[in-house]
């Protein structure tokens, strides 16, 4: 009996080795598929940029755009479920940070003609880059796509105390209703019809 348990522990182990193989494997060739994904998404903004007198042309890009950052979110979730990452914090200066993340979204805000406001008021803040760039990336993109066309989006902060600071991104969007509000942070789970 103890050398029959035994075999099945060698087994399982090898199972395990396995699966934490496939598991690594896979959470590299989700993380290796974002750069082409941002590649055919810049290349598409491009598009909507460029060709704005042709109707046609313009819809087709703003779907690969609506594409592209759906898969690259739940490879994004994909790749923090299958191998979190460790929080390297460093200073941020949040003025630059959220100018960056604005600029990638040009066509996006251009297309629907929202108004974009945000704090210009000097505040470096310790955080992983990185994490929080794709944290306010996805709010941006949720109010941008929220918002009907024309909207409003502000993007303020504040510091709280001598070692605290607040973020908000508020948009004039709908809101999401209070039914839905416990499952929004669940993975996969959108309120969008598509």
């Amino acid at each position: 009996r103890n050398a029959d348990l035994q075999i099945r522990l060698v087994k399982a182990g090898e199972m395990n080795s396995r699966l934490v193989e496939m598991n690594f494997a896979a959470a590299g060739l989700a993380h290796e598929t974002r750069n082409p994904l941002n590649l055919i998404r810049g290349f598409a903004q491009m598009i909507t940029m460029h060709a704005p007198e042709v109707p046609k042309l313009k819809e087709h890009a703003a779907a690969i755009l609506e594409e592209a950052d759906r898969v690259t979110v739940q490879l994004n979730q994909f790749i923090e479920y299958s191998k979190p990452r460790q929080v390297h914090l460093a200073p941020v200066e949040l003025a630059r940070l959220v100018a960056d993340i604005a600029r990638t979204l040009v066509p996006d805000i251009e297309d629907k003609q929202v108004q974009v406001e945000f704090a210009t008021t000097a505040l470096t803040v310790d955080a992983d880059e990185q994490l929080f760039r794709q944290a306010l990336f996805n709010l941006l993109l949720n109010a941008v796509q929220a918002v009907e066309p024309g909207g409003k989006i502000q993007i303020h902060w504040e510091t709280t105390t001598a070692d605290a600071a607040v973020l908000e991104v508020r948009d004039d969007g709908p809101g999401v209703p209070e039914a839905d509000r416990a499952s929004i942070f669940k993975p996969y789970v959108t309120k969008r019809p598509k």
